[in-house]
């Protein structure tokens, strides 16, 4: 098969697998694996246990004594809420509030941190960093090394189960947010309490050469619990479900974080860049606000881009993604509204296939999250 995108590289083992492979922000990536399915997919995540190829996403790393002021300069959220062994969700702000990406920090010590961020923002984000670093006379050393390392996911109930065959010990004591650096017969592997799935997880980084490796291990101990590998379609059902926002449609430069109503991202008690805007916002009022939106009856999912509009066909917002939840057996979706309809159980409308169905404003996450020990 011919692909534009860069082959990661467990490439050939999604092949093997019957992937069907397409273009995902510039690389090849399994959409869902034949035999399979995206509904089969995901709800053996909710159920049982998927394995992830994350390969895609980067890993930029920052080291120096002023590491840390510099990250609490750069991101809306605090790093005191987390300590050495701990990382948080977190967003690079714009100074007018728009945000350049959301991405996960881990806090090896005070002075040496990683962040893993979107694929499709890689470049973007460290040239960024690289700028705000240089801007701010902070000096901290930033190392952009995605092309290094590859991202392995374990995600559902029994996702400690699997690690538990696979070798791992003490799986059961990782809390969620929490990660751990050792060596895993002889390979060093970042073992981290994390997901976008909702569900008990764990996200595992290894240098790329260890990749194959890691997965066959993984794939071999989970065979008797029923682990399957997982596309990017389910990723994409999942994470919805979950309410969790996906770059690009959700989060974009123009949308700032108190519209994506992630207030509880924002580290108040800090100064850092684009809180002046963002403190406006929390004063005057926005005017969207990121909501989740229910279907009625079986019309369809709402696309991106669709138009949400009142009972009396006034435009109340806009369609950011949308899909059918296999877990719920509706059609659901996330859209920013204007915010005296973000109103749990508010009627609405939104197109569908070029009519107009009836919906409903839900408070997202859709589906309630199960971190730990479901």
């Amino acid at each position: 098969m011919d692909l534009d995108g860069k082959k990661m590289v467990l490439h050939d083992q999604h092949i093997a697998l019957g992937a069907r492979v397409i273009e995902f922000a510039g690389f090849a990536m399994p959409v869902w694996y034949e035999g399979q399915g995206i509904i089969a997919e995901h709800m053996a995540v909710r159920k049982g246990a998927g394995i992830f190829d994350l390969s895609h996403m980067g890993e930029i790393f920052f080291r120096g004594k002023t590491a840390y002021d510099y990250l609490q300069h750069v991101l809306c959220n605090d790093l005191r809420k987390i300590g050495n062994g701990g990382c948080q969700y977190t967003l690079l702000p714009r100074p007018e509030g728009g945000v350049v990406d959301d991405l996960l920090i881990y806090q090896i010590n005070p002075s040496s941190y990683f962040a893993v961020v979107n694929a499709s923002n890689i470049q973007k984000d460290y040239r960024w960093f690289v700028e705000q670093n240089e801007k701010g006379g902070f000096g901290v050393e930033i190392e952009n090394r995605s092309d290094e390392y590859a991202l392995i996911a374990v995600q559902g109930p029994k996702s400690e189960q699997v690690l538990t065959a696979a070798g791992f010990s003490n799986v059961h004591c990782d809390f969620p947010f929490t990660f751990r650096r050792f060596k895993f017969k002889n390979v060093r592997v970042i073992l981290s309490a994390t997901g976008y799935t909702g569900e008990r997880g764990f996200e595992l980084i290894v240098k790329a050469d260890s990749a194959v490796w890691l997965w066959q291990e993984l794939l071999e101990a989970g065979r008797q619990l029923d682990l399957i590998p997982v596309g990017l379609g389910a990723r994409d059902t999942l994470r919805l479900e979950a309410g969790l926002c996906l770059y690009g449609n959700d989060l974009d430069d123009t949308t700032t974080v108190m519209e994506a109503n992630l207030e509880w991202t924002i580290g108040w008690d800090k100064e850092f860049l684009g809180r002046e805007a963002l403190e406006r916002q929390k004063q005057r009022g926005v005017k969207r606000l990121l909501f989740g939106l229910t279907v009625e009856g079986k019309s369809g999912s709402p696309r991106h881009g669709a138009r949400v509009l009142t009972p009396t066909g006034e435009d109340a917002g806009v369609v950011t993604s949308g899909s059918f939840s296999p877990y719920l057996g509706r059609n659901i979706a996330f859209c920013y509204l204007q915010p005296e309809l973000a109103q749990e159980g508010q009627k609405l409308q939104v197109e569908v296939r070029g009519k107009l169905a009836p919906a409903a404003a839900t408070r997202p996450p859709f589906v309630k999250h199960r971190l730990y020990k479901p």
